[in-house]
Formats: structure tokens, sequence, C-alpha cells
């Protein structure tokens, strides 16, 4: 990989506001990058919840909302960086791991968890705890999500409509290939905001091509009760606090501020800020609550709020430098219009609705797509600096793959024999497979 440049030349400072329309270009590009994960694990949770067409619609307004707070309050308070905030996929994978003890106890988890990460922020022990998290470890943690959104596509890929139809079954699997293809081949050879796009024009044009080549019949329209501009219930869920749930989404939410670290550590060098906002002491550590501190903060008291709306906690996306260095820009007042947008889109139910006539093989598509992005991050972690992945790192990421790979796909004979208890930890992929990063890392294979 080439080596990430000492000094980006940037068009737009860290605080400055560019003129109007690079402001509302700008904006454009980080709204076109969110919009298709944002809708797509939305919609991944909400069919695992088996919501209806109208809770559906419901939960997507509730996670809109909860996404636009948390990015505002990121960019005007939290790690004040130009980094984009969306729903995790460590918590998304933990809620779909998690779902057979009752939905209330997942929510009752979750805010749990995002309560406790928020205090991690507010006594600046998160940084400490970060230091778990090696690249070894946090490779694995990026790679252990594509293992255990294995079954969630493969669902995606034969919907239950097509097990009836015989030689019909590769259809939709061979269609989402195809799209896969032509999305990951426009991305690698367009630039600029049109690259950008691909995901989310991928999802448009894929949807009309799969209807129109009769590989399913084309869906009802919205119905019309669905008006424009119609809040969205915001009543707390109910919430049940299960022990096994609980320890399932603490280790998902020390993965969150791995996570977080990882990318507002990443963008601080580029930007040219530092974290703390006193200078540092004597020791040379920077100032009580910092940016890392702050952001972790705010993505705490978000997966608190996400919690008690039943929803998948926010996180600061990794994927936010590589748009820094494609826009030239590092204005963090350019998330501002997007976030708006996203908020005015959020109250738009009717719109909504027609993410609900997404086939289940484009949404695995745009999955798949995602999940390969995440596996070039876990990759580029272990490899940044150029050299080799060394035997002790190779094991650990091995080790966690393999137990994580085997606990996903455990039969359901052994998962419905483990107490239920337990049930949240020995049969969720995710959590089995950190825990064995974590021993390997920090155990077996420990180094000076």
């Amino acid at each position: 990989m080439p080596s990430q440049p000492t000094k980006l030349n940037l068009r737009y400072g860290l605080d400055a506001w560019p003129p109007p329309l690079a402001l509302a270009v700008l904006s454009l590009q980080w709204l076109v990058v969110l919009l298709p994960g944002l809708l797509v694990l939305g919609e991944v949770v909400a069919l695992a919840q088996g919501l209806d067409q109208a809770g559906r619609v419901a939960f997507m307004q509730r996670l809109l909302i909860m996404g636009a707070l948390v990015q505002l309050a990121q960019v005007c308070w939290g790690h004040r960086l130009p980094g984009l905030v969306g729903p995790s996929a460590v918590l998304m994978v933990g809620v779909l791991a998690t779902l057979g003890a009752g939905l209330a106890a997942v929510c009752g988890a979750m805010a749990l968890g995002g309560a406790l990460t928020a205090l991690l922020g507010l006594t600046g022990l998160a940084g400490r705890l970060g230091r778990l998290y090696t690249p070894p470890v946090l490779s694995s943690t990026l790679l252990l999500i594509v293992i255990s959104l294995g079954p969630t596509m493969r669902d995606l890929f034969f919907p239950p409509a097509a097990h009836t139809a015989g030689a019909a079954v590769a259809g939709p699997f061979l269609f989402a290939m195809a799209l896969v293809g032509a999305m990951l081949w426009a991305q690698h050879r367009l630039k600029g905001l049109v690259s950008s796009s691909v995901l989310l024009l991928g999802m448009l044009v894929g949807s009309a091509a799969y209807y129109l080549l009769g590989l399913a019949p084309a869906p009802a329209w919205p119905a019309a009760g669905l008006s424009p501009w119609t809040p969205p219930s915001l009543l707390p869920s109910s919430l049940a606090l299960d022990p096994g749930v609980i320890a399932a989404f603490v280790l998902c939410y020390l993965a969150l501020t791995a996570n977080e670290l990882a990318t507002v550590g990443s963008l601080l060098p580029m930007v040219g800020a530092r974290d703390g906002d006193r200078p540092a002491n004597r020791r040379g550590r920077p100032g009580w609550l910092g940016r890392s501190n702050r952001a972790v903060l705010v993505s705490g008291l978000g997966g608190l709020l996400a919690g008690l709306w039943g929803l998948p906690g926010p996180v600061t996306y990794s994927v936010s430098p590589g748009v820094l260095i494609a826009s030239q820009s590092a204005s963090r007042w350019t998330l501002l219009p997007a976030a708006g947008l996203v908020l005015v889109l959020a109250f738009w139910p009717g719109g909504l609705a027609l993410v609900g006539l997404l086939p289940a093989p484009v949404v695995g598509a745009v999955l798949f797509c995602l999940m390969a992005s995440t596996v070039y991050a876990a990759l580029l972690l272990v490899t940044r600096d150029g050299t080799p992945v060394d035997w002790p790192s190779g094991l650990v990421m091995g080790t966690a793959l393999i137990g994580g790979m085997v606990v996903t796909f455990m039969p359901a004979q052994a998962r419905q024999a483990l107490h239920p208890l337990l049930q949240p930890l020995l049969a969720n992929g995710f959590v089995m497979g950190l825990v064995l990063a974590m021993l390997m890392e920090h155990v077996v294979l420990r180094r000076k």
C-alpha cells in the first residue's frame, strides 16, 4: 500500500467555513458516503426484529434522529473533527447475536453499555482501556464483524421466497454478485463525488434492474397513511437486565471505544490538531478530557439514547480520513449541513418507506461491499508500516477468526443446549472471537 503523505495540502482548515458552493458540495459528499451504510445496516436490524413496514419506517426515523444529534454533538463539542458518525457495525452484530434473549434484554444491555462507555470518557479512562486493542486485536475485531454477518448476508442473497422456485434459487445470488462486481469496479475506476456515491446509485439502479428482470414481483407502493413530515414515537423501549447479554455488550462497547479512539487518533495529525484542549503536563500527557475522551463520552451518551430507542449505537466511522483526503478539506463545519439533511429525512416517513422496496439481494450486495471495505481496513491496521505480519500477530488473528467462525455456525441443537444465561456469550461468534484474541494477545502470546 502507498504510504500516507506526512503533510496534506488541504483547501480548508479545521475551523474554516468554505464558500457556500463548496460547502454544499462537500456536505453532499459526506451525505452520499453515509446514507448507504446507514440505510442498509438499519434495514438489516429492523428486519431481524421482525418489524412490519410501519415499524421499520419508525425504526429508521429514530436511527436518523439519533445519528444526526450525535453528529452535531461530536462536531460542536466532542472530538470537533471532520469525522462521520453512523450506527456501529460492532453493536449491530451484538444486536443480531443476542436477539434470542428478547428485545428488552438487548435494549437494556445497550443502554447500560452506553452509560458505562460515557463514564469511561468522562473519567478519562477511555484512552487507557484502548491500549488493550493492539493492531492485531483491532484487526481481528473488524474481521470478526465480517464473519458474524455471514449468516445475515446468506439469508439476503437467498431470500425465502426463492427457495420454492427450484432452479430460480441461484438467480438472486448471481444478480447480487454481478451488482457487487459492478459497484466495486465503479469505486475503483471513478473519482471524487461520483465514486463516493457508487453504493447509493447501486441501490437505486440495482433495485430497478432486479424488478425489471422479473426476479421478484413488483412491490406495492408504500401505504398512503405514511404521510410526509410525521414525527416518530420517541418513547423509551421496555428494558430488561440479562447478565449474559450485558457481558456481551460490554465487550462490544469496548471494541466501539477502540474504534472511536483509532479514528480520532488518525484524524488528529491529518488536520494538525492535538488531543488535549489544555497544554500538556510535565509527563507530556494531554489535559483532562481531551478530544478522544470527549468523543468516547458523546458516543457513550449516544449509545445510551440508542438503547432506550432500541437502536444500535453510534460511532465515528473509520472511513472519515479517506473522505478527508479525497475532498482535500478538513473543515468540520461541512458535516453540519449533512447532519441537518439527515434530520430532515427523519421526519419524512414517506421517503423512508421507499427503503422497504429494496430487494433483499440488493441490500445484501451493498452490505457485501461494506464488508469488503472492512476487510481492507483490517489488513491495513497490521500492515500500515510496511512490515510483514509477524508470527504472534498472525496467530492472534487466526485464532480469533477460526473460533468466531466455529461459534457463528454452531448447530442449533448445541446452541439450545447452552444455559440461557450463557447463550449470549458462548453462542456469540463475535464475542467469543474477541475473547480469544484478547487472551492470545495479552496472556498466551504476551510480548514485552
